[in-house]
């Protein structure tokens, strides 16, 4: 459906008429009039303070406080001076909510900065403020420190209702802001995704009479609108670069393959600029095909200078976009001016080294239902291409909801750091990994093996083609053979299929790989409902290093090790489980994995698997599947 808000503060009548007179010119496509609205609620306001324990469910000024006799709410009295705000009332919340008992319900819309001061109730624990949607299911976990601080979170997803609840300790809420600033228009809701699952929250415009603007309607567009529609590399940089000059706005990326022949590079700061993918008729989202690229680097080495889209600046978003066949990192987001980034219902793919990365002091930047896969470094024989990449340095805040990698060269997700270069915090949400690590997959005899078509997109299979013209006709007729001798030569020699056949490949089969030998238990690493299955090594790596991690319902299985973690400190630890790895778990002192029952293991494979094929099909046929969950917690599979 559509959603016209419109907000038409300070706006008299006849202007938007001239208004609508200039955009008639681009057909229906966006029209944007921004305004800024906030609501709040301070739980020490004579509304709330005087509450003392609620015990039935009450709403307040359009915040719906959910109680019962089992599950209270209580006002109580407590001092904190956050950000120059004094506060003496807080709300505190027990660490037995969930979305339908002591907890808060309140409305957003797309686009929304949730704003929440909070501190947990110990003086020496911190704990996590749950943000849940409407099906109950988690967008973030929002830390609670023994000290009241503000945190932030920027909702992206269709208009609706958003829960809060404590989750591992109690908590004091002192208040909760909710900030309108996205600038609403002719952008709907996405249509539903073919997987049966959670609903894909992206973004859709309707433009199907639209013409591509010229550079003359660009410029007046974006006077009025904030908003420039593009459908080829050059219109998609000069639009870019425009809104940057303007102090941001929309760029909407239109059509199916648009070839990019160099480096997407956002380095403003304070940029505030969205680059959107819209919707084509059949379900599937723009590609940004950097073959044109790649084809400048055969034969090089990876570095990170030739990242397809590259991220230096601050507060850019991307989103509903396919990156892919860079001659480096798909989407690399670098360095100490590199925060408040945002990448967002997203697939990278066939790339020549790791689909995202995070690195070098970058922070604060949210990546959620991001789809990464068949990222691979041909030419450093695959050691280097993860699914993702937050490492060497990266800054703290970085955060991962919904992100899922599979059939990756190197690890599902890395965060190697170098001495010196640590990388201080990461969250991961509802993320799944599995089969990373594996060179057939890149030879193509994975599919093959699988009674899969030539996967023709991977860089490999491309060299291999040319090296043999037989080898695709062969493979069609159900006979597969790999050309012999060296094929190509590089900046590190020649190549040899050997590398890919025996033990020089240099992929690492691993799922969630936590740090290295330089990464102490200064640093934490935060997983909840994570899954990692089907990895040759390991499906939970501490690689030596010793960071404070926090593991909630995370699941494991069909691994080499399951669980690889011995040296970690833990901080908090629930609902662990495992079974089926080839070798025995290495767990912290005091620690044990939960093995579910033969059935249930049964019920979790098919579940699992069900979902993966799902996420797979849509990948492969260009339809972004969004925040899709592995209903094995919903379901109640696995605990």
């Amino acid at each position: 459906m559509r959603n016209f808000k419109q907000h038409f503060l300070s706006l008299g009548f006849g202007l938007l008429i001239a208004l609508a007179t200039l955009l008639s010119h681009l057909g229906p496509g966006p029209v944007i009039v921004k305004a800024d609205s906030s609501v709040a609620w301070n739980f020490s306001d004579s509304s709330f303070k005087d509450l003392g324990q609620l015990k039935s469910e009450k709403k307040i000024d359009g915040l719906t406080l959910l109680a019962n006799e089992e599950s209270s709410l209580s006002i109580k009295a407590e001092e904190a001076n956050v950000s120059e705000s004094n506060y003496t009332s807080a709300l505190q919340l027990n660490a037995t909510g969930s979305k339908d008992k002591a907890s808060l319900k309140f409305s957003v819309s797309d686009n929304d900065v949730i704003k929440v001061v909070l501190k947990s109730t110990s003086q020496t624990n911190e704990g996590h403020l749950v943000l849940a949607d409407s099906q109950g299911q988690d967008l973030t976990n929002l830390t609670a420190g023994v000290q009241a601080s503000e945190v932030t979170y920027t909702y992206s997803g269709e208009a609706g209702e958003l829960y809060l609840y404590a989750k591992d300790a109690d908590l004091d809420l002192f208040s909760i802001q909710v900030e309108s600033t996205s600038s609403d228009d002719a952008v709907s809701e996405s249509q539903s995704s073919d997987v049966t699952s959670n609903s894909s929250e992206t973004t859709e415009v309707d433009l199907s009479q639209t013409e591509s603007a010229d550079e003359s309607l660009i410029s007046s567009s974006l006077a009025a609108s904030n908003g420039v529609i593009v459908s080829t590399y050059n219109d998609l940089r000069s639009a870019i670069s425009k809104v940057e000059k303007a102090g941001g706005g929309k760029v909407y990326v239109k059509g199916n393959k648009i070839a990019c022949d160099g480096q997407i590079a956002l380095s403003k700061a304070n940029a505030n600029v969205q680059i959107i993918g819209v919707q084509n008729a059949d379900g599937s989202y723009p590609e940004l095909d950097f073959s044109n690229f790649m084809a400048k680097y055969i034969g090089k080495a990876s570095s990170d200078a030739p990242a397809g889209v590259r991220i230096s600046g601050s507060n850019y978003t991307l989103q509903n976009l396919i990156i892919e066949h860079a001659p480096d990192n798909g989407i690399q987001i670098k360095g100490k001016s590199a925060g408040n980034n945002k990448v967002s219902n997203c697939i990278v793919r066939y790339n020549n080294d790791a689909g995202l990365q995070v690195t070098a002091g970058a922070y604060r930047n949210t990546i959620e239902a991001v789809y990464s896969y068949r990222n691979c470094d041909v030419y450093t024989h695959g050691g280097n291409a993860d699914g993702f990449a937050p490492k060497v340095g990266a800054g703290s805040g970085n955060t991962f909801t919904y992100c899922y990698a599979w059939d990756n060269s190197d690890d599902g997700w890395d965060s190697f750091d170098k001495a010196g270069d640590v990388t201080l915090d990461i969250t991961y949400t509802n993320c799944a990994v599995w089969n990373n690590g594996n060179p057939d997959v890149f030879t193509g005899k994975y599919d093959f093996d699988h009674k899969k078509a030539l996967d023709e997109n991977l860089h490999l299979v491309q060299l291999i083609k040319a090296k043999d013209g037989s080898f695709a006709s062969n493979y069609a007729k159900g006979k597969f053979a790999l050309p012999t001798g060296n094929f190509i030569k590089t900046d590190a020699g020649t190549i040899s299929l050997s590398a890919w056949t025996g033990n020089s490949f240099d992929g690492n089969p691993n799922s969630f790989k936590l740090g290295s030998v330089n990464s102490k238990s200064s640093v934490t690493r935060k997983l909840s409902h994570c899954l990692a299955f089907d990895e040759a090594k390991k499906g939970f790596d501490n690689n030596n290093s010793s960071v404070t991690a926090y593991l909630d319902h995370c699941v494991a299985f069909d691994n080499g090790y399951n669980y690889y973690i011995q040296p970690l400190t833990i901080k908090a630890w629930s609902a662990v489980q495992g079974f089926a790895g080839k070798s025995g778990d290495k767990l912290p002192s005091g620690r044990s994995v939960t093995t579910p029952s033969s059935g249930s293991q049964s019920a979790i494979r098919k579940s699992v698997e069900n979902t993966k094929n799902a996420i797979i099909a849509n990948c492969q046929a260009n339809k972004i599947p969004g925040k899709i969950g592995f209903n094995i917690y919903q379901s109640g599979i696995a605990l």
